[in-house]
Order: structure tokens, then C-alpha cells, then sequence
């Protein structure tokens, strides 16, 4: 079986048999393309490499890659996770990553930008025309609900209930949550729906809410380039995950318990959950820094 064949099953594979995401195929099977890359240029084979072979291709990985302990731990993820595909599928029999150790990934605080800055950032989209509207409704619900981009772009027609003002989010692993609508997202996304999607759709159909020019679900990579340009309208740094990490911070700075946040973003673990407690750490530090006399020394 070629490389490429085997690519393809194991990609698969992820969906059949672990459940994973499209975003998340997509990431793993990408490093697996990259891992036989690298075999290839050392005329090197998935099914004869051993340990010590993995281990250079991690540093490989650091050194000439320049990879984070972040990016080079995913990167020890797909390749584990290919080799366990293997081992199950009687492809080979040993494990070259079981003695790999986990690469301790540092707990970083979210980035997040005030009440003011979201405001900011939002006003910044011109709503004359259907994709301002559709980017208002956009950017309005993700940091409404504290979604993913990818859970954004995926949700359909049927998921949003606008009576109710609620919608359905279908996150990692295909898990759903049911999500409470702002007041100011669901004036935006109604707006979206009964002014500006059907123009957008032209003589095309589609179940997805958000739509491209071209009449077709929005991307993950669509939505990065939409909010940087409006970032940079208003004079602010934001990553893909900046309004979802405010929205988080928001609700804990104004009294919401971890449980609830938990459950409002979807996290399977709540020591995930936890790392917004750093943020509103941080703001009392700065405060009591700023404001009281020994903080000042």
C-alpha cells in the first residue's frame, strides 16, 4: 500500500473509528503528510522506522521546522495515533512511539480584548451590503455564544431557533450543546437571514447558515481573513479564538460559575476551563499593583 493510500484510510479511519472532526482530519492527516516527507527525503519507511528514528524526526521537528512545544506535541499526537491505526489494523506489529515520552505543552493565558475592544471591533463592520451583514451576524454570535470558528461556520438553518432566541452547536467529537442567543446577535443574525443570505445563496441552496460570495458554506479560513481586516479597522490584535476566550472571561468576571462557562464552550474537561481564572488573576494583580500602596514598591 502506497503512502498516500494509507493516508487516505487512516484519515478515514479518524472519522469511522475515533469520531474526529473535518478541522481535526484535516490537522493530523497534514502532519502525517509531513512525516512521510521527511522518511521519503531519507529513504526511510513508516514500517521499519523505529524509536529512535521517531525521536529525530521530533527534533527534526524543532531544530528545522521551528516548532513550539505546542505544535511539535500535536505533531506527537498524529504520528501515535498513526502508528496505533497500524497496530489495529495488523499493518505492523510493533509501536515506535510507545516509548515517547508527552511533550509538556505551557499553560498559556487566552488572549482577550475588553467589552469596549469587542465593541470596537464590531462596529467596525459596514453593514451596507450582504457581507457586512453576514459578518456582523457572524462575529456577533461567536462571541454571543463563545463559539468556534469551526462550530460557527458549521452551523445550519435548523440549529437556530429564533423565538426561543437558542441554538444548537455541534462541537468536538460531534457533541451538542443548546446555547442561549444575545440579544444584539439575534437582531444581527435575523437581520442576516431575512436581508442579506438569499442574495448571498443566488440561485443556489444550502442548509449552512453563514454563506461565502460563491453560495457555499463559509470556511474556517474565510472567517480568519474577515477578522483580521476588521481587526486591523480598528486598530486591534486578535487571533482566531480572541472573542470566544473574552466571552469566557466576561461571564467569570461577572459573577458566572466555572461549571456554567463550562458548559456555555463546550470543554469535555473542566481543568481546561480553569485556565480563565488566570486572566481575572492577572486583572487583580494589576489592580492591586495600581491602586494599593504596597503595590506600588
Amino acid at each position: 500500500m502506497t503512502t498516500d493510500n494509507i493516508a487516505e484510510v487512516f484519515s478515514e479511519n479518524l472519522l469511522t473509528e475515533r469520531h474526529a472532526s473535518q478541522a481535526t482530519r484535516e490537522i493530523y492527516s497534514r502532519e502525517i503528510a509531513c512525516f512521510f516527507s521527511y522518511l521519503s527525503k531519507r529513504n526511510l519507511d513508516y514500517l521499519t522506522i523505529d524509536t529512535a528514528g521517531i525521536k529525530e524526526y521530533l527534533i527534526f521537528n524543532s531544530n528545522e521546522r521551528k516548532l513550539g512545544p505546542a505544535t511539535n506535541s500535536r505533531v506527537i499526537t498524529a504520528v501515535r495515533l498513526f502508528y496505533d491505526f497500524l497496530n489495529r489494523e495488523g499493518i505492523r506489529k510493533d509501536d515506535p512511539t510507545e516509548l515517547i515520552g508527552k511533550v509538556r505543552k505551557p499553560r498559556t493565558v487566552p488572549v482577550t480584548v475588553s467589552a469596549k475592544g469587542v465593541d470596537d471591533f464590531l462596529n467596525a463592520i459596514d453593514t451596507s451590503d450582504a457581507i457586512g451583514l453576514r459578518d456582523r451576524a457572524l462575529f456577533e454570535l461567536i462571541y454571543s455564544c463563545g463559539l468556534r470558528v469551526s462550530e460557527c461556520c458549521g452551523i445550519k438553518m435548523t440549529d437556530y431557533y429564533n423565538r426561543e432566541r437558542r441554538i444548537t452547536v455541534t462541537g468536538k467529537g460531534d457533541k451538542q450543546r443548546m446555547v442561549p442567543v444575545g440579544d444584539y446577535a439575534a437582531e444581527a443574525l435575523d437581520r442576516y437571514i431575512s436581508c442579506a443570505r438569499n442574495e448571498l445563496l443566488g440561485k443556489k441552496k444550502s442548509r449552512y447558515m453563514f454563506i461565502s460570495m460563491q453560495g457555499r458554506a463559509v470556511t474556517r479560513q474565510e472567517v480568519w481573513v474577515r477578522l483580521k481586516y476588521y481587526a486591523q479597522l480598528s486598530g486591534l490584535e486578535l487571533k482566531v479564538h480572541t472573542l470566544r476566550h473574552s466571552f469566557a472571561t466576561q461571564l467569570l468576571k461577572n459573577g458566572a460559575d466555572l461549571r456554567s462557562v463550562q458548559e456555555f464552550l463546550g470543554h469535555s474537561d473542566i481543568r481546561t476551563t480553569e485556565i480563565y481564572t488566570h486572566v481575572n488573576t492577572d486583572d487583580l494583580l494589576n489592580a492591586f499593583r495600581k491602586f494599593h500602596p504596597d503595590g506600588k514598591k
